[in-house]
């Protein structure tokens, strides 16, 4: 209990940190303070006072003096104040002054009592201050203090009593007034509701009559909008039936004709309105109308410019032509002056052609009327032109180029005059342009369908390959001058082909060589005094020594004269060149690989690649099979001379490495494909059929074999050029290889065979005695032969294959390189060839030395002896020193180099 009064006084020690007041109600706790200071006297005391006191007339009027009252009235609020705290209204005693109230009077303040109100307690003491003689006085006088006593206590409760009655009668005052200004309030409200229902009824009523009036004023609008089309109809017809030819001349004709192409869009996608086909028919009349005003316009035009031109245009002399100043200024210059205006009205037709197909009849009056008029003023004078070329001469190809050059630069000129007047039309246009190159086809076609020489039609299809080049006009448009020409070039390809097919034919195919033709090596030896760049020269290429088919193949590059002819040449500055076998470069060559070569130089670039690549895999395999029979031919004499027949192996190698080398720069495959029929199957059938006789009468058999061959194969066939070449030069240096290093190594190879036969013999033998074990059971066993004991293995023989072996391979080897040489002269291409027969000879002589080895007993019949160099010595009894591999190798390869480089000083060997 304790510590809560404590903490309760604490807190309200504390209450105002707790509880902070602003300034504003700080002072109204001061003003309530101020008005609760002075309380006035209870108005039930002063009528106590009043009525129970007899007051003198001196007292009376103290009493009402000012002064004493208020004194007075000090002292009794002082006492009020300092009184202790009420007790509570049970306790004061109910039986004093039952009929009193307070007087309701008018207060100061809160309601305080006037002072008029009040009774001077002291001067009522003082007159009831008298002796008290009996016990009922002290007990009426103490009576009379106990109850004043009670009064003065009750007082202050009824004094604030009489202010709370006083606040509640003010704060009724105050709810009158709130619910008086809450009725004042809430009628307001109402006739503000009503004006504003009013209000928002006129807004939706002004919003909707807006809302009908835009609709009605859009709806005016759109039928404006969509009659507007249909009032221009009046417009165009009274236009475009005015009279006068300058109609479509007038700035109002091409709106004119917009405004009518929007008014036929508009009327097709409305078509459901009334009228709607009438108006399209008529706006189509007013349309077709303008466009044809546009083509009369346009001809009249060109019809007066015509007959100007020509009235202008003045009369030649026989073989005499106009100035080409005279030319531009008749034939251009005028054109081009009238184009502008003509154009803008051609590109109101173009414009509409592509949706109205029904006026390109229109459009094409006007290309006709155009190139009528332009082709009647150029036609005279390009055959005058191509008249005084001279198309009757000789020279064919003067006559070409003078001709196209010529023709180029007026179809350049008529390109860009067209396109001034219009702005499409290109097919017609190349259409005109053909009639006029036609003026020199019909003067060159005769000459070129009767030409046969093949250089002379190759030539004019470079210059017209030349010409097939697009020809810049300006930044946005080209001539394609090869489509004019189109017709010349492939009359001039056709000739040249005919007359390749019947070249190939008679000159390679059907060649039949002289004497004089195989005489080789002689042919060779006549080109010595050459230079080296006129003969057949083939630049070294890398290549891989272990395999001669893989190294001759990469033995191969362009001789320079046919190179340049082929990838310069006569593309940049053309010459005829006749087939000429006399030609320095040319020199030593077989004819028909000379004229191979030359008839591919023709045709190549001439033609298509595909109808190259045919007729060049034609010419390609007619001279294989020319040169290989030549090959035949000259060994065949040589046969007969009893002579080495080498020199037809190497003629054959010589001629397809100049042929591999010369083809190599055509970009072409020398593939000719064709489709053939396999019956196979067919022949399968009936060998099976036959194979077992007793199908022959199975009717089952039969038909199984007729549904197989019914259905053959068709295969695709393809012939190689190049393949075949690689094919027989692999074949013909193999030969060659094989030939020379058997030559070189003659005894050893019969002794070797010698050897074989000898082992062959004996493994027979030794298979007899395994088989038949008992045929010599009886008898002594013979001992086998040793190969030393053979008559050709005997040591006097090895001595002589030795000497045999180390005669023979100087002269052999100094022989074919002499022979390679004289034909191919190129110590490369000798120096490959020459490996393979180097390591032949070598690989015959380590077999040789090896069997030497193997047959004869080390032990007994042979010494073995240490060389200090580390070589291995090998000695038989009256044996000469057989010489060691790495010793022979050595001896091999410096005959070889020595050889090459005898007959090609500056050759570089490698090491």
């Amino acid at each position: 209990m304790a510590t809560h009064a404590r903490q309760t006084q604490h807190r309200a020690l504390d209450w105002d940190a707790i509880a902070p007041l602003t300034e504003s109600q700080r002072q109204s706790v001061l003003d309530l303070k101020d008005a609760c200071s002075e309380l006035p006297i209870p108005a039930n005391l002063a009528a106590e006072y009043s009525s129970a006191l007899p007051l003198s007339k001196s007292n009376s009027s103290s009493f009402n003096d000012p002064a004493l009252q208020s004194s007075a009235l000090g002292v009794k609020q002082s006492q009020f104040l300092s009184s202790p705290s009420p007790q509570p209204s049970g306790l004061l005693s109910p039986r004093l002054h039952p009929t009193r109230e307070l007087s309701t009077r008018p207060r100061s303040r809160l309601g305080s009592v006037t002072a008029a109100d009040g009774v001077n307690v002291e001067e009522y003491e003082s007159e009831q201050q008298g002796p008290i003689e009996t016990t009922q006085q002290f007990l009426d006088w103490f009576s009379g203090i106990e109850g004043e006593m009670e009064r003065d206590q009750e007082d202050v409760y009824r004094n604030y009593l009489a202010v709370v009655v006083l606040y509640k009668e003010a704060c009724n005052g105050f709810l009158k007034q709130i619910d008086e200004t809450s009725e004042c309030f809430t009628g307001l409200e109402g006739h503000y509701e009503f004006v504003e229902e009013k209000t928002r009824a006129l807004q939706f009523a002004c919003e909707k009559l807006l809302q009908e009036q835009t609709t009605l004023q859009t709806l005016a609008d759109q039928m404006a909008s969509k009659l507007s089309y249909f009032h221009q109809l009046e417009a165009a017809t009274r236009l475009v039936n005015t009279p006068g030819d300058d109609v479509c001349l007038r700035p109002e004709f091409a709106p004119m004709l917009a405004k009518l192409d929007e008014c036929l869009d508009y009327v097709q996608q409305n078509i459901r309105y009334r009228d709607s086909e009438l108006y399209q028919m008529r706006f189509r009349q007013c349309m077709t109308r303008g466009m044809t005003l546009i083509k009369m316009h346009f001809i009249t035009k060109l019809r007066a410019l015509s007959a100007e031109v020509a009235s202008k245009k003045p009369v030649l002399a026989k073989g005499e032509t106009l100035k080409q100043a005279t030319v531009t200024a008749l034939f251009y210059v005028k054109f081009k002056a009238i184009a502008p205006p003509l154009r803008a009205l051609i590109a109101e037709l173009e414009k509409r052609c592509v949706s109205h197909k029904e006026y390109n009849s229109l459009l094409n009056d006007c290309y006709n009327c155009y190139f009528s008029v332009r082709q009647q003023h150029l036609s005279s004078m390009i055959i005058s032109m191509i008249q005084d070329m001279g198309p009757s001469q000789q020279d064919k190809l003067k006559f070409a180029r003078s001709g196209l050059a010529y023709l180029t630069s007026v179809c350049m000129e008529e390109y860009a005059l067209f396109y001034n007047f219009f702005n499409t039309g290109e097919e017609e246009l190349y259409g005109y342009l053909d009639s006029l190159i036609g003026y020199l086809y019909d003067y060159l076609r005769p000459r070129i369908i009767h030409e046969n020489k093949i250089d002379i039609l190759s030539e004019l299809c470079v210059v017209m390959n030349i010409q097939q080049s697009v020809l810049p006009i300006d930044e946005n448009s080209h001539l394609a001058f090869g489509h004019l020409i189109r017709n010349m070039l492939q009359d001039t390809q056709n000739r040249l082909l005919y007359r390749a097919q019947a070249f190939i034919r008679s000159e390679i195919q059907n060649y039949k060589p002289t004497p004089n033709v195989l005489d080789y090596p002689a042919r060779l030896q006549a080109t010595e005094g050459l230079p080296r760049s006129a003969s057949s020269q083939h630049l070294h290429r890398a290549s891989d020594a272990e395999s001669i088919a893989e190294s001759i193949p990469e033995v191969s590059s362009p001789t320079p004269s046919l190179a340049s002819s082929i990838t310069g040449g006569y593309f940049s500055t053309p010459a005829l060149q006749q087939f000429d076998e006399s030609a320095a470069m040319y020199q030593g060559w077989y004819p028909t690989l000379q004229k191979t070569l030359w008839l591919l130089t023709k045709i190549y670039k001439c033609v298509s690649q595909p109808i190259f690549d045919d007729l060049s895999q034609e010419a390609l395999t007619k001279c294989l099979a020319s040169l290989n029979q030549a090959s035949a031919m000259v060994k065949e004499a040589k046969v007969k001379e009893n002579k080495d027949p080498v020199d037809g192996q190497l003629f054959l190698i010589k001629h397809l490495l100049i042929l591999k080398e010369q083809i190599a720069p055509f970009e072409g495959n020398f593939v000719h494909s064709t489709k053939e029929v396999d019956f196979t199957r067919m022949t399968d059938a009936i060998t099976t059929l036959f194979r077992d006789r007793t199908n022959l009468f199975n009717f089952g058999s039969w038909l199984g074999a007729v549904s197989q061959t019914i259905t053959p194969t068709l295969v695709d066939s393809y012939l190689d050029s190049r393949q075949e070449i690689d094919r027989d030069l692999k074949l013909v240096c193999e030969t060659f290889i094989l030939d020379q290093g058997k030559l070189a190594v003659q005894a050893l190879t019969e002794f070797m065979n010698k050897v074989a036969g000898f082992r062959i013999r004996l493994d027979v033998e030794a298979s007899q005695n395994v088989q038949n074990p008992s045929s010599s059971s009886g008898l002594m066993r013979r001992a086998p032969m040793l190969l030393k004991d053979k008559p050709f293995a005997r040591p006097e023989m090895l001595a002589a294959i030795m000497t045999d072996f180390k005669d023979k391979v100087p002269p052999r080897i100094q022989w074919t390189v002499m022979k390679l040489s004289t034909y191919l002269k190129d110590p490369h291409t000798e120096m490959i060839l020459m490996r393979p027969i180097q390591s032949f000879i070598l690989e015959s002589y380590q077999s040789f030395y090896d069997t030497i080895l193997y047959e004869y007993d080390p032990a007994l019949t042979l010494k073995a002896q240490q060389q200090p160099n580390g070589q291995r010595k090998i000695q038989h009894a009256g044996v000469e020193v057989l010489e060691p591999v790495d010793k022979v190798v050595s001896w091999v390869s410096d005959l070889v180099r020595k050889e090459l480089k005898k007959n090609n000083p500056d050759f570089v060997l490698d090491p």
